[in-house]
């Protein structure tokens, strides 16, 4: 059984892994000519970082974990600002919907033909 102090390291760990990929993730977006987030950048070094086997998942599963538990909590602040923009979002609620179905009929229709052709190559 892994005592307290044990369990504070744990997670410290897995925080500070999570928040140096972020750091890296800011550096490597200001240094970039064209404007990408920093948290995508982030994110995909540490998804090369854990498939490679350069970071260990079990370093970062236990802070991952509780991060994802709580992350609805972090979409309240973007839910009351949208009330800001009630009047725009009220004039614009069709071009939206439809923005939506069809950009999702979009990315159905493009990663259902990308999956046949590459299973027809894949194929004997």
């Amino acid at each position: 059984m892994p005592t307290l102090l044990n369990k504070i390291f744990i997670f410290a760990r897995g925080a500070f892994i999570i928040l140096l990929f972020l750091a890296i993730g800011k550096v490597l977006s200001a240094q970039l000519p064209i404007v990408f987030p920093s948290s995508i950048i982030a994110l995909i070094l540490l998804f090369l970082s854990l498939t490679t086997g350069l970071i260990k998942i079990e370093w970062v599963l236990v802070t991952a974990n509780f991060i994802l538990k709580y992350m609805v909590i972090l979409f309240i602040p973007l839910a009351v600002g949208l009330i800001n923009y009630f009047e725009l979002l009220a004039d614009n609620w069709m071009v939206i919907l439809f923005s939506i179905f069809f950009t999702s009929f979009l990315i159905m229709l493009s990663v259902g033909h990308l999956f046949q052709t590459l299973n027809k190559k894949s194929r004997p």
